[in-house]
């Protein structure tokens, strides 16, 4: 019986992003610029959780009722409030406007029927009354355990407690600068804003997660169209309009793609005016429902570390979780587990890799730096002869024989792709597949060689 084998040589290629300018406007609720919660505030703009009121504001400061505070939880929570629930209940006329959030808030284990009354429902909240919704949406264990160290914690309702000192303990309820909670003031809308922007980010919450990207930005362009956008800020007719702008953005999820700057777009963490401090940064952006981006937090910039490692090999998984994991299987058939984060690159993204494709990873310690996709094709063929690192196939016809050079380094496996362990080694007169790396040019002839610096095993 003929011996089956597989064999790998590879090489890879790399590019390099070029920088270039962006500018946009202040945010998206005039009368939150240089509010002490103008980043959570756009952010959940930017999510649609916080739509307005007319004329655009967004009334930070203004006290909330309880049923405000629980349509606001809801559009924040995987619940939808488009997806009718069949749950009867009695809601005060008051609350009308907002029965469907109330009944999956109660479906959901999120509002109490004892709190379904008009003194609850329509009231100004206090916080400590919406610090127990929010607990209840996190759908865990409450704390009942640890005592709350702020000098007014007697002053929290004993019912109200377990949720304190669940969101205490988590770090989502932080209290004042004085050390106080203040559980019977009545909750702001900023202040809601706050809680539920840190829920979202710590993942106990994850609306809209599609619209939410991490990564870096490659470049920054203008757009040579410049559209003219009904929108705050807009010049009016007959005037030329401001100039617009287009993110190349890198996410680990999705690769390289370009996204328009919606105009009034909020901008966070930049302290260098100008568009000049965003290339090569580290970017969480919230995209509108147009797809442009509306909110933009920039972070640390994106630098090459000196200690960067390679490997070779081909993808076994990709798991998805609050972050991406990737299994590679290496040309000696060991498997290996990295870390994407925001910085990672990957051409095309990692959405779009398939099980068993040969990758070239480049890696800092066990984090994904860069992971190109490897073009490759096929041979197949009986081995004519193998002298040291070479391997013949004799040609058909009036065609010379083909070479590949440095089999000895490749990984072999048997014909269900599994490493091969037997105890003879490559000889004449066996059938062979091989699988070998498109080079940057075409392949000119069938001799095909790969010089010792360009392998990674």
């Amino acid at each position: 019986m003929k011996r089956f084998f597989l064999i790998v040589l590879t090489a890879f290629i790399l590019a390099s992003p070029r920088p270039a300018l962006a500018a946009w406007g202040d945010g998206l609720f005039p009368d939150a610029l240089n509010h002490w919660a103008a980043e959570p505030i756009n952010f959940l703009g930017a999510l649609d959780i916080v739509r307005g009121y007319p004329g655009g504001t967004c009334r930070p400061d203004q006290p909330l009722t309880a049923v405000e505070a629980v349509v606001l939880l809801m559009r924040a929570t995987e619940y939808t409030a488009a997806r009718p629930t069949n749950l009867k209940i009695d809601i005060p006329a008051g609350a009308v406007w907002a029965k469907n959030d109330l009944a999956l808030a109660v479906q959901n284990g999120i509002v109490a029927n004892e709190e379904l009354r008009p003194s609850v429902l329509v009231q100004p909240a206090p916080r400590y009354l919406v610090w127990q919704f929010l607990a209840r949406s996190l759908k865990i264990p409450l704390d009942r355990e640890t005592a709350l160290d702020f000098s007014d914690a007697a002053q929290v309702p004993a019912g109200a407690v377990p949720a304190a000192a669940t969101l205490v303990r988590l770090g989502l309820l932080r209290g004042q600068p004085d050390g106080t909670l203040r559980p019977l003031d009545t909750i702001t809308r900023a202040e809601l804003l706050a809680l539920l922007s840190r829920m979202i980010e710590d993942g106990w919450l994850n609306p809209l997660p599609a619209r939410r990207l991490e990564g870096w930005v490659q470049a920054v362009k203008q757009d040579t169209r410049r559209e003219r956008v009904a929108a705050p800020g807009t010049p009016p007719p007959g005037t030329e309009p401001a100039p617009r702008y287009i993110l190349t953005l890198s996410t680990p999820a999705e690769g390289s793609k370009d996204y328009p700057l919606a105009p009034g777009a909020a901008l966070f963490g930049v302290t260098q005016a100008g568009p000049a401090g965003l290339h090569n940064r580290q970017v969480l952006v919230v995209l509108n429902r147009r797809g442009e981006i509306a909110f933009t937090r920039v972070g640390e910039p994106r630098q090459a570390p000196a200690n960067l490692a390679s490997l070779t090999g081909t993808i076994e998984k990709v798991i998805q979780g609050r972050g991406y994991q990737v299994i590679i299987r290496d040309l000696n058939h060991d498997l290996h587990t990295y870390q994407a984060n925001w910085a990672t690159t990957v051409s095309g993204g990692l959405r779009r890799l398939k099980e068993n494709q040969w990758v070239k990873v480049t890696l800092v310690g066990d984090f994904v730096w860069e992971l190109e996709p490897l073009a490759v094709q096929k041979f197949s063929g009986t081995i004519d002869a193998i002298d040291s690192r070479r391997i013949y196939f004799a040609g058909k016809g009036d065609k010379g024989s083909t070479i590949f050079e440095y089999w000895d380094r490749a990984r072999l496996s048997d014909k269900d792709g599994k490493k091969y362990e037997g105890d003879q080694a490559l000889v004449s007169g066996t059938h062979v597949e091989i699988t070998y790396l498109v080079p940057p040019e075409k392949l000119r002839a069938k001799r095909f060689s790969i010089s010792e610096n360009r392998l990674d095993f």
